[in-house]
């Protein structure tokens, strides 16, 4: 799959370029997005679920624009984000939780498609992830971990990094290849084992049960495979021993900064 530079060479032929400029100077389309939708219908930007490909075709229009090809109508304001639907009171705690992986009841990860669930990953993360619930970016598949003796905690994988010098020099690719196969990398943007849990190997194994897991529930979603997760743990506070025991391999640190922030 290499959508983004589908994208880009598309809207780059100038016939395309001339199409957009009359689409701008008879006030078409009047606003940025409404102008994204019409490319997309028109030339076909859509990923393998059937969905638009606004945010790939907007980026590419911002590329021509800063070129000097047009003027784009300017970007609309942006609202705040919503609110995370949360339960009423904490997720209950759970009870008798043994000290041994191997001796929990009915461990297993519980995909998030209903609003309930929805809720109480929201809590979970909002009370005891130090990161809180997000928002995550992208492409996302979240999921519960339920056992007898109650819920465990939580995963949430979601789009990765834009850039991260070191493993895009692991990888062996450049800028254009990063950008053509990113959409291969997912993120594992949360891993949440509740504070009250003390349980012997319990991370690890939820590290390999969810990989196992996700990419079938990706591609079911999405429709393609990808085929590297990428996570980070902050060493201030934590060794990454369980991931080390679930046989990922360390990379080297990053530099510190956030998929959109300023500041490190």
């Amino acid at each position: 799959m290499n959508i983004q530079n589908q994208i880009k060479r598309a809207l780059s032929k100038p016939e395309t370029i001339a199409y957009v400029s009359r689409l701008l100077e008879e006030e078409e389309c009047f606003s940025r997005t409404e102008l994204a939708d019409v490319l997309c219908e028109e030339f076909g930007f859509q990923d393998p679920s059937g969905q638009k490909q606004r945010g790939g075709c907007l980026k590419g229009l911002r590329e021509l624009e800063a070129k000097g090809w047009f003027q784009l109508p300017p970007p609309e304001i942006q609202k705040g984000l919503p609110s995370p639907r949360r339960l009423s009171e904490p997720v209950r705690e759970p009870e008798g939780v043994p000290g041994e992986v191997g001796e929990i009841g009915g461990l297993e990860l519980i995909l998030v498609e209903q609003e309930k669930q929805m809720r109480i990953w929201n809590e979970l993360m909002i009370r005891e992830h130090p990161q809180g619930a997000g928002p995550l970016v992208g492409r996302q598949v979240r999921y519960l971990i339920g056992s007898a003796p109650g819920w465990l905690g939580a995963f949430g994988f979601a789009a990765p990094a834009l850039q991260l010098a070191d493993r895009d020099r692991w990888i062996g690719w450049n800028v254009e290849q990063r950008r053509a196969h990113l959409h291969g990398v997912v993120s594992l943007s949360r891993f949440l084992i509740r504070p009250s849990v003390k349980c012997r190997n319990l991370a690890s194994r939820l590290l390999s049960m969810s990989l196992e897991r996700m990419v079938e529930d990706f591609q079911r979603r999405y429709h393609y495979r990808p085929w590297l997760v990428e996570s980070f743990v902050d060493t201030s506070r934590f060794s990454g021993a369980s991931y080390r025991a679930a046989n990922w391999m360390w990379i080297r640190k990053t530099k510190g900064r956030g998929r959109q922030d300023r500041f490190r």
